[in-house]
């Protein structure tokens, strides 16, 4: 299983302080156990811009979508396994965002 918090928090203020974003990469069920608004209010508190997973927790997305969080799910669940701590992630599709729309 992936260490997904490699980054710490420290780094997670440095990286606000700079005006670095940060995404999050997670697994299965993501949120599980953790449907308070308040654990999907720090990552956006911290700088953090994505959540991508393979599947949320489904009051999870809920909360993560009012804290102004993108929450997104892998096409492709196995695409999880191709991303190692330290890559850099770019989320292409913005501007032309719309529901049922894959971005890259």
């Amino acid at each position: 299983k992936k260490n997904n918090n490699n980054m710490g928090t420290l780094g997670k203020l440095e990286y606000k302080a700079a005006g670095i974003g940060w995404v999050v990469v997670g697994d299965e069920n993501y949120g599980e156990g953790s449907s308070r608004e308040h654990a999907a209010l720090e990552p956006r508190h911290l700088g953090g811009k994505a959540i991508i997973v393979r599947s949320f927790a489904r009051i999870h997305e809920t909360n993560l979508k009012k804290q102004g969080m993108l929450p997104l799910t892998f096409a492709d669940p196995a695409d999880y396994n191709k991303v190692q701590p330290g890559d850099k992630i770019s989320i292409n599709g913005l501007t032309s965002f719309a529901p049922g729309v894959p971005l890259s």
